[in-house]
């Protein structure tokens, strides 16, 4: 609620996750997992800025707005999974 008082640029921009470190192979596994499906993957030569480590840097939303995150990625992903199909009028 506290970002609705937010007083900042009308279109700032704030990451917001889970503000810990997941490899990119960490995470193909949980959405694997949430879906219930195996990823088809097709493996190229390492490109220069890959990232093979992925992080939500949150400093910022948490001093302007107080974002604290509470939701784990292994609990949130399957809700979120859940909510888009819904909304898409599928189910996994």
């Amino acid at each position: 609620m506290a970002a609705l008082a937010y007083q900042g640029p009308s279109f700032d921009i704030f990451n917001l996750g889970e503000s810990e470190t997941i490899q990119l192979r960490d995470l193909i596994v949980a959405i694997e997992n949430a879906l219930g499906k195996k990823a088809k993957i097709n493996r190229l030569p390492e490109q220069p800025g890959d990232m093979p480590l992925t992080c939500a840097d949150v400093s910022k939303a948490r001093k302007l707005v107080g974002y604290n995150p509470t939701t784990r990625l292994s609990d949130g992903l399957p809700r979120f999974i859940d909510w888009f199909l819904r909304m898409k009028g599928r189910q996994p």
